[in-house]
């Protein structure tokens, strides 16, 4: 962290609730991107910091971590352009440089692989507090996915080598390296256990890759937000989760007992609306057979997922109550099932 970081957070500090400085290059405030608590308007979670010499931010309330140039972008959009052309204007073309959390390929390019000894999301960006016209962006916008979940998601330019950061070697070329959203599953503790990247291009014969850290751990989306007390939904993919209150995602996976969840935890099996499907369909028999109550969508809904309703009109409340109406289990579901079948 140099003096013009320094200039920059105190410019931005007047932007800030509660902002003031902690320590030796710490300053705390309340985080701009959740809001922080609303029960306690004294409360400040946000932080800025130094690691390695970078200005970092990390919010011990939503947990968004990042760098000093994306937090100005969102704060202040109209002081990103100074601060760039004033820390980074002088330097010699070609030459390592670090911005952070943020996605340093808008600016330089470098060939370099890093290695992440903590948190691998802070290295990547947040796209809470991307440019709404990044076309990583644009993509959610375009699958109406839900403001208030997009912290949840991040983006990298360089997928592969960001992977073999943290997966030694998992991709051993990474010449034809390529952008793609971030999709973090945590562990009920907020551990990063494994991610999915998703590439924007829908015509990519690989649109989806999830990879697991841990070989132990259960490959869930969502474990860590959910309120297992109450009612939760399962769905296949990770985005159609995020329509939906108190969601998890399998992502291939099965509801195995490593995957933590309470014995007691009443669950909603929501398989894609694909009845011709014979891998789904036996899929769903699996889980009448384990005594699981199960989704049987309603013969008016053709859309085969939850994010394609959503599109077709649909709000997400319209589709939970859809599921909800169309939910059995036992002998009810069986009967729903092959009624589905025969659509």
């Amino acid at each position: 962290m140099d003096f013009i970081d320094s200039k920059y957070i105190g410019i931005l500090g007047v932007r800030l609730e509660q902002f003031r400085k902690k320590g030796k290059a710490l300053w705390n405030f309340r985080c701009p991107l959740c809001g922080d608590s609303a029960k306690d308007k004294l409360k400040t979670r946000g932080y800025i910091f130094e690691n390695k010499g970078d200005a970092l931010y990390k919010c011990h309330n939503c947990g968004v971590a990042t760098g000093l140039i994306q937090l100005i972008e969102h704060v202040a959009p109209s002081l990103k352009r100074e601060y760039v052309l004033e820390k980074f204007g002088t330097r010699k073309r070609g030459k390592k440089i670090n911005l952070g959390a943020g996605p340093q390929e808008d600016f330089f390019k470098t060939n370099e692989t890093p290695t992440f000894s903590s948190d691998p999301l802070k290295y990547i960006t947040c796209l809470e507090l991307m440019d709404i016209n990044h076309p990583a962006r644009l993509y959610i916008h375009e699958r109406k996915i839900p403001l208030r979940q997009v912290s949840r998601l991040y983006y990298t330019e360089t997928f592969k080598s960001w992977t073999n950061s943290i997966v030694k070697n998992k991709f051993p070329n990474v010449k034809k390296d390529e952008g793609r959203l971030v999709i973090p599953f945590f562990d009920k503790s907020g551990k990063m256990i494994a991610f999915q990247g998703r590439s924007l291009d829908e015509k990519n014969k690989l649109r989806y890759i999830t990879i697991k850290i841990t070989e132990d751990e259960c490959k869930i989306f969502g474990l860590e937000q959910i309120d297992e007390s109450k009612l939760v939904y399962v769905v296949e993919g990770p985005i159609d989760s995020l329509f939906l209150t108190n969601a998890i995602a399998m992502a291939g996976s099965d509801l195995s007992n490593s995957c933590n969840l309470n014995k007691d935890t009443e669950l909603v099996i929501v398989m894609d609306n694909e009845n011709r499907n014979r891998e789904i369909v036996k899929k769903i028999e699996g889980f009448i057979k384990k005594g699981y109550s199960v989704c049987i969508w309603d013969e008016k809904i053709q859309q085969k997922d939850i994010n394609d309703m959503v599109l077709s009109g649909m709000s997400a409340e319209d589709v939970q109550t859809s599921i909800r109406s169309n939910t059995f289990t036992g002998l009810q579901a069986t009967v729903a099932l092959n009624n589905w079948k025969r659509i």
